[in-house]
């Protein structure tokens, strides 16, 4: 690879350019590994892989939470019987899920299931994060195969993007134009993730930078914070030492935002129309309302 498609960020780690803080407004419990949150008109959901941290296991016990913009559960199961409710995006009036091998679909109303989308074909067992590619299709990450399919809504259909260089253990993505970012968990078990831009043409996309951030992690969630930054979840390893970490796409450097804040497993992140950010602590079984400081 040519060596401007990699940027070390090990030297610039510290660097100053438009640092970002995060605060904790309010701190909710009383969730089952929440992983990944979306926020709805006035309701927030908050996804539930269940009782026990398995991501991958068919148990029928996982569910989706619903809560009012300040934090206050309204619903703890709002949705029921689910295995492993990991990535959600909200379409339309509707709240599109991703469980285990299959995408569901909850009228945003009543919480009534209204669609169902199988992608065991595939051979995942792990499709995690959702990002809108168009209208009417979305983009969803395979972790565990290393794979980013295109789900077409309409025609309850999907097909495989095409990378010239693949992500490593690709979980969180985010789509600016005709640019994706990709955030890896890693692969073989091990905290190797980084971050990817591609351009985009069709269903194809081609690699335009990749960065290394320090510490390297396991990479789960990213939100567009603004002037060319991205703020981007890394539970670097299984306790409470997960991080909000801050990278500057244009210069390289990476900052983090929480200090003094513990996190053990922040998931999918979400930022809201109201500047809120909401982050799942999955190892907590908690759920954190925060501001971000720009």
């Amino acid at each position: 690879m040519r060596a401007k498609h990699l940027i070390p960020l090990l030297a610039l780690a510290f660097g100053s350019a438009q640092a970002a803080s995060v605060s904790v407004d309010r701190t909710i419990a009383g969730f089952s590994s929440p992983e990944s949150v979306v926020v709805a008109g006035d309701d927030v959901f908050v996804s539930n892989l269940g009782a026990k941290l398995e991501p991958m296991e068919k148990d029928g016990d996982g569910f989706i939470s619903r809560l009012d913009r300040q934090g206050n559960i309204k619903t703890l199961k709002w949705a029921e019987k689910l295995d492993g409710p990991k990535g959600m995006v909200a379409v339309d009036g509707v709240l599109y899920v991703a469980d285990i091998d299959r995408v569901v679909g909850f009228n945003l109303r009543d919480g009534k299931q209204v669609y169902e989308l199988d992608l065991s074909s595939a051979g995942t067992k792990y499709l995690n994060a959702f990002a809108r590619y168009d209208n009417r299709r979305l983009l969803l990450s395979a972790t565990d195969i290393g794979k980013v399919f295109i789900i077409d809504i309409k025609a309850r259909k999907f097909d495989e993007m095409a990378f010239d260089t693949p992500p490593r253990g690709p979980n969180g993505m985010k789509k600016a134009g005709n640019r994706l970012i990709v955030v890896e968990w890693g692969v073989d078990g091990q905290a190797n993730g980084g971050v990817k831009t591609y351009q985009l043409a069709g269903m194809s996309a081609k690699l335009d930078k990749q960065y290394s951030p320090s510490p390297a992690g396991y990479f789960d969630g990213v939100v567009d914070i603004g002037a060319n930054r991205w703020l981007i979840s890394n539970w670097v390893k299984f306790e409470p030492a997960g991080l909000l970490q801050v990278l500057d796409a244009r210069t390289g450097q990476v900052s983090v935002a929480n200090e003094k804040i513990p996190l053990a497993g922040p998931a999918d992140i979400f930022l809201d129309d109201q500047g809120k950010l909401w982050v799942p602590g999955m190892m907590e079984g908690k759920v954190y309302r925060m501001t971000i400081r720009r």
